[in-house]
């Protein structure tokens, strides 16, 4: 039971009661000033009578006492996985739980970090204490490794903060960071890489360290980069595609961890845009297919020439009045031919346009790391043909059998199409009927494409030559599926655009093109392995080394045509190398909270202030493993009120009878 202090409830209005109480003390003080015999006796009738009418009363109150509440921040965010601080923390918490002070209940905020924005201890102590009633709040302790990654919040007063560190002391550690790290860049070309390293728990600000970068596995370039200052650095593209670029800075002597002195990125190779030489050996229907399809892709600037005649034609009309352009047979073929990427040859046939030299010079281009795309027709298989032409030996194919073929069929993929990743995608498309083909024997490179029926005769064959790469259509109906898209035809359409893109992408050497490779990429921390293949067989297994070199081999599986896959947990951030049947390839994985990696020493740096402002404690784990409730709590003996009663003083009868007793004898003695 608890007595608080008087309290009023008064009988009378409040002026009312005080308008009394003046005309009360003017007929005491007048009786005083004259001195009259029963001024006394008035004055304490007065008093009673006003204190009745004050309603003065005692207030009584039962009480049941509260628990104090203390609260527990645990931090089990990522850095808590280094050396031996989960170890740490996890015995001082049971003990601290076991200990528990009688009439204290616990209340547990466990921060894991996973939402990747580092360690919110603060933010999560917030919301805790808006459930807490800040009267019953004794003691705030902080089990971490001292890092948060936002600002301290307004703590109650009276309310100690402590933290409870698992280390034996503050730590060092050094961090690079990126500043800037380029996505993309055009291949040949520099991009610029920007970042910074920062050492904390050491004073060491302008020493330089070395800091390698390596490109899917391979050294690039080795600076010296001041601590504190930002660093530029500019990388060479040097092939189109994705690579994985690390950044990785010498170790700090007795840091707690290197596993954020690297960052890693992926850096995709872009060519320029693309110059393709396109020249038709006479107007077809296919002519306007070409330059639509071409002209649609952004990556490509066509260039395109048309020959409505040969030299060697007689002229209907003279000279000067014909308004044909000459074709720039030496500009194009000799001085200007190393600028084009892609040359196409549509219909050309080897007539007196072009001399031996120059079509000696295209395979030559070729072979030196061009590409050359060829859509055959009749022409193909007359005497006029390219195969008897210095083009021959770069051709997958020469004329055989039949010649010109026509009739009605349908291109199918072949085996090796189904598998291959230029043709692989178009599997399930319709296909509309073409009605001519040139019959050739093959003689190098893959068929992706065939007629139907048991002819079987390639129509699309692909092949490497040198360095470059050629493709050869051996039908002249490839416009049939263009003009059936647009005519809204669906019987006669096909996959006509996806088709030329791939095929024109893949002679440019589009790595994610090539019908062998080995792929490995990151989703969250799970790496997906990918090998592609054209020959059948048991899909093998990939052997992965890890950035700590540590090997692993796994089992590839099955996954369609040609393609064998792969997956794992793979957490460790850093460069990981996966190798299959004589390919390599790399993946980068990247840290995936860089505010959680930013500083991973354990520090006292955030929690000293606090615990000294509000008389908490600082107590490190790897000396005190077991610490004990003493001074992590102050006591706030807050209670419920589960009673209350008033006691009327003084009690209003007897003393209003009194009160008038006193006035009586106040009148009397003056008068007597």
């Amino acid at each position: 039971m608890t007595g608080l202090p008087l309290i009023l409830a008064p009988l009378l209005p409040l002026p009312v009661l005080i308008a009394l109480g003046l005309l009360a003390l003017a007929i005491v003080l007048t009786g005083l000033i004259r001195r009259a015999r029963g001024a006394i006796l008035r004055a304490l009738g007065f008093i009673l009578l006003l204190a009745v009418l004050a309603g003065p009363r005692w207030q009584i109150r039962t009480t049941t006492p509260l628990p104090d509440i203390a609260v527990i921040l645990r931090d089990k965010s990522p850095s808590m996985a280094i050396g031996h601080r989960t170890r740490l923390a996890d015995a001082a918490f049971h003990h601290l739980v076991r200990t528990l002070p009688p009439a204290t209940r616990l209340r547990v905020v466990t921060v894991t970090g996973a939402a990747n924005d580092g360690t919110p201890l603060f933010a999560a102590l917030h919301d805790a204490l808006a459930a807490i009633p800040p009267d019953r709040l004794a003691g705030i302790v902080a089990i971490t490794d001292g890092e948060a990654t936002d600002a301290p919040i307004p703590i109650p007063p009276g309310v100690p903060v402590s933290a409870l560190l698992a280390a034996r002391g503050n730590q060092t550690d050094r961090a690079l960071t990126l500043i800037s790290a380029p996505r993309y860049g055009l291949v040949g070309h520099h991009a610029d890489l920007r970042f910074i390293i920062r050492d904390h728990g050491v004073n060491d600000r302008g020493t330089k360290v070395p800091v390698t970068i390596t490109v899917d596995g391979k050294t690039a370039s080795r600076v010296m980069a001041p601590v504190g200052t930002p660093m530029n650095v500019k990388l060479r593209i040097a092939h189109a595609g994705t690579s994985v670029v690390a950044v990785a800075a010498q170790p700090l002597p007795g840091e707690v961890s290197v596993a954020n002195d690297q960052a890693v990125f992926d850096l995709a190779g872009v060519r320029r845009r693309l110059t393709v030489l396109l020249i038709a050996g006479a107007p077809n229907p296919g002519l306007r297919t070409w330059r639509l399809l071409l002209k649609a892709d952004p990556a490509v600037r066509l260039v395109n020439f048309t020959i409505l005649r040969l030299p060697t034609e007689p002229l209907a009309a003279p000279v000067h009045d014909m308004s044909l352009i000459p074709f720039p047979v030496n500009q194009l073929f000799g001085r200007d031919l190393g600028k084009f990427d892609l040359i196409i040859l549509d219909q050309f046939a080897n007539d007196d346009l072009l001399l031996p030299p120059y079509l000696a010079n295209i395979t030559g281009h070729v072979r030196a790391g061009g590409a050359l795309l060829i859509e055959a027709g009749s022409e193909f298989e007359t005497i006029d043909s390219l195969d008897r032409s210095p083009l021959e030996p770069i051709l997958p194919a020469r004329p055989y059998g039949a010649g010109t073929v026509t009739g009605r069929f349908t291109p199918t993929l072949t085996r090796e199409g189904q598998r291959d990743p230029v043709t692989a995608p178009l599997a399930h498309d319709h296909r509309g009927p073409w009605y001519r083909y040139e019959s050739v024997q093959q003689t190098a490179g893959v068929s992706l494409l065939r007629t139907s029926g048991p002819a079987k005769a390639p129509l699309l064959i692909l092949a490497h030559a040198g360095k470059g790469r050629v493709a050869l259509l051996l039908s002249d109906q490839f416009w049939l599926w263009a003009r059936g898209a647009l005519a809204g035809d669906t019987s006669m359409a096909g996959p006509a655009e996806p088709l030329l893109r791939r095929t024109v992408h893949w002679l440019l050497g589009e790595p994610s093109l090539d019908a062998r490779q080995l792929t490995a990429h990151f989703k969250g921390t799970t790496l997906t392995i990918e090998r592609r293949s054209l020959q059948g067989g048991p899909p093998g297994q990939a052997t992965i080394v890890d950035p700590a070199g540590t090997t692993t081999k796994i089992a590839l599986h099955h996954a369609g045509p040609g393609r064998y896959t792969a997956t794992l947990p793979a957490p460790a951030p850093g460069v990981w190398q996966v190798k299959a049947r004589r390919m390599t390839a790399y993946a980068g994985a990247a840290n995936d909270d860089p505010a959680e990696q930013a500083d991973l020493a354990a520090t006292d740096r955030i929690f000293a202030p606090l615990a000294d402002r509000s008389g908490g404690r600082i107590v490190w784990l790897g000396h005190t493993p077991h610490p004990g409730w003493s001074g992590l709590l102050h006591r706030r003996h807050a209670a419920l009120v589960t009673g209350a009663r008033d006691i009327p003083v003084p009690p209003a009868i007897p003393a209003a009878l009194l009160a008038a007793l006193l006035l009586v004898a106040g009148w009397w003695r003056e008068r007597g």
